[in-house]
């Protein structure tokens, strides 16, 4: 398949995606019931990352490590052989070495590729006839195959993939190579499902040509790459880190928040999912439903926690609150949801009452899924209504405030003085 068909099948994935309502990043979600990229649940509730690269991956590695010390919930691992690339797969093993990786225990969730620096070299020709020069289209093509196919075996083991693409080189020979590099990598990461992260912005004086220094982290000057054009110091393995912290922490926490999951199952994985459940409270037709634990208040009422529980009534308090409209059929059960849900705004889900004695009744709410991050997205503010897309990208002037140097506004005392 020659790169224009690639590209074209590529933009039909992309269509296909989008028609079907979810967008490119349903397509990334390794759990189909979860919109978040990386899985809500680790084992051990630790997220096991491990770094695939060339002789770049320890610098890397070590960037992350630092990024992430604070964060006991992220154990981070280097992976990396300085042989490794895409080039030569069938001479170092590496697609061996990620079956190995996959089948390990604990099961690693996110996975961080930075290949290349090995890779400005000729490849196989499909044929098996002759050699493919770098940066060639034909090169391009079976390099972007190889990607294609080591983000294959991650994904389908559940892993989250992060891609980083390399930076400016100082030889303009290897440049260019990395560029085709960089383009054929991320066009296999946007059709498999893995994330490419560009970090050529950080690297680049203002005409984006290469320099050896620029602003770390702190916005100090240091050199952030070594003498030979392509390594990396301590701080620009840092800054290079840095770029794959921002996105993995804000996916890590939309998977932290996806942990609002349905009530399903017996009483030990009840258990595990609401530390603190019991059936002790009667439902429905005497039918137990469960609930949490109660805290006594100085009131002498009781309030219901744990994170299912929406809201508890106590005496004297609504219409769910005395014994006489406490649930007990199912009819009843129905008008007790219609009428929490007309008074509360709450959409969707399904209600469970429980009487917990003395005319109080505990009303629990199972959330379906996506409810949360439904709810997420409709809390957020168009970009058209947020202030730093007025001032900075439409060019609106803020409200001037009174005594202020915008406030223009005439003042008659004013006048009065000056005259």
């Amino acid at each position: 398949m020659t790169s224009i068909s690639r590209a074209l099948a590529s933009l039909v994935a992309i269509v296909f995606a989008l028609a079907a309502g979810g967008g490119i990043v349903l397509a990334q979600t390794p759990n189909p019931l979860s919109s978040s990229y990386v899985t809500p649940f680790p084992l051990t509730d630790r997220y096991q990352v491990r770094i695939i690269g060339d002789w770049l991956g320890p610098g890397l590695a070590n960037g992350l490590q630092d990024a992430f010390r604070q964060d006991a919930s992220v154990q981070i691992q280097d992976a990396s052989k300085s042989n490794y690339g895409l080039a030569r797969t069938e001479q170092i093993g590496l697609f061996a070495d990620i079956d190995k990786l996959v089948a390990s225990t604990p099961p690693v969730n996110v996975a961080v590729i930075m290949l290349g620096v090995n890779d400005v070299t000729s490849m196989k020709a499909p044929t098996g006839t002759g050699r493919l020069q770098p940066g060639t289209a034909e090169w391009k093509d079976v390099y972007g195959r190889e990607a294609e196919k080591l983000i294959r075996k991650l994904k389908a083991a559940n892993i989250a993939v992060y891609w980083l693409g390399l930076p400016v080189m100082a030889n303009s020979q290897r440049n260019e190579a990395v560029a085709a590099m960089n383009d054929a990598v991320r066009q296999s990461a946007y059709v498999n499902g893995a994330k490419f992260i560009e970090t050529s912005a950080g690297f680049t004086d203002q005409s984006g040509a290469y320099t050896a220094y620029g602003p770390d982290l702190s916005g100090q000057t240091k050199r952030l790459r070594e003498g030979d054009g392509v390594g990396f110091t301590a701080a620009g393995s840092r800054k290079l880190a840095n770029y794959v912290e921002i996105v993995l922490r804000r996916d890590l926490a939309q998977a932290k928040a996806q942990r609002n999951i349905p009530l399903a199952g017996d009483e030990e994985e009840q258990a595990r999912v609401v530390p603190g459940a019991s059936r002790s409270a009667k439902g429905a037709g005497g039918k137990s439903v469960w609930t949490t634990e109660t805290d006594a208040r100085p009131d002498g009422q009781a309030a219901v926690t744990g994170t299912e529980t929406k809201a508890a009534s106590a005496k004297d308090s609504g219409p769910a609150a005395g014994p006489d409209t406490a649930p007990a059929g199912a009819g009843d059960e129905r008008r007790e949801h219609a009428a929490f849900a007309g008074s509360s705004g709450f959409q969707g889900g399904e209600l469970i009452f429980g009487d917990l004695g003395d005319g109080m009744t505990a009303i629990a709410a199972i959330s379906p899924v996506g409810e949360f991050s439904m709810r997420e997205i409709q809390r957020q503010t168009p970009l058209a209504d947020r202030l730093y897309f007025k001032v900075l990208s439409r060019g609106d002037a803020l409200p001037s405030k009174e005594g202020r140097a915008d406030d223009f506004t005439w003042r008659e005392d004013s006048a009065t003085s000056q005259q």
